[in-house]
């Protein structure tokens, strides 16, 4: 694994350095959550994502509260209900995401975390071809990762077990379709981009220290 460490500057918002970026959010009730999940995506400088919001198992409130959302933005979001309950961390509805992206980068994550604004705009000044773009966060729980750190701290991710999250990243589509999202365990999301390593060992990692995201 190649690792690049780059800074950021303020660049042309529309800029597509990356191309498309396909974003596929898990949602379980928690419909309040969702709607500033979508918000934020709704108000991003940069336009070049895509968002779909599957919801794990049937409900009208999830269809309720999302429609006038994707109303705002009708080509670039879209949700589903699936026809029944997986109930095994959001990890089905992540594959079924990996099966529908055609974007150039994929982003998996779940509808009650926040991007901030600007998360696309940034993550566009990643320079070369990277396979994955890894970035940091706030993290809800205590004691992220086994680290002495108390609720919504700063967690400083890096690509390995216990210091990354399925939200902290975004993956070339086609790298994601090769491995899948095999584990439906508690530890899916370390497994996955394990995986992706696994599968080669020569991808190029950049990393942007730069906060994109805050984990419910």
């Amino acid at each position: 694994m190649k690792m690049q460490c780059h800074g950021s500057k303020r660049i042309d918002p529309n800029m597509r350095r990356h191309g498309l970026i396909d974003v596929f959010a898990v949602a379980y009730e928690r419909t309040n959550e969702m709607r500033v999940f979508v918000q934020s995506w709704i108000n991003q400088s940069a336009d070049n994502w895509r968002l779909t919001v599957i919801h794990d198992g049937p409900s009208t409130e999830f269809e309720k509260a999302m429609r006038p959302l994707a109303k705002q933005m009708p080509k670039k979001i879209k949700y589903f209900c699936t026809e029944s309950r997986f109930n095994d961390y959001g990890h089905s509805l992540r594959q079924i995401g990996i099966e529908q992206a055609t974007g150039d980068y994929l982003l998996l994550t779940n509808a009650d975390n926040y991007f901030i604004p600007r998360a696309v705009e940034i993550l566009n000044v990643a320079t070369g071809k990277p396979d994955v773009i890894l970035f940091d966060m706030v993290h809800s729980h205590d004691r992220p990762g086994g680290r002495d750190l108390p609720p919504y701290s700063y967690f400083e991710t890096s690509y390995r077990r216990n210091s990354i999250d399925i939200s902290a990243a975004i993956v070339k589509t086609d790298r994601a379709k090769r491995v899948g999202f095999r584990d439906k365990g508690y530890a899916g999301d370390a497994s996955y981009f394990e995986d992706i390593l696994l599968d080669d060992q020569d991808i190029l990692v950049v990393k942007l220290p730069h906060i994109l995201f805050v984990h419910n």
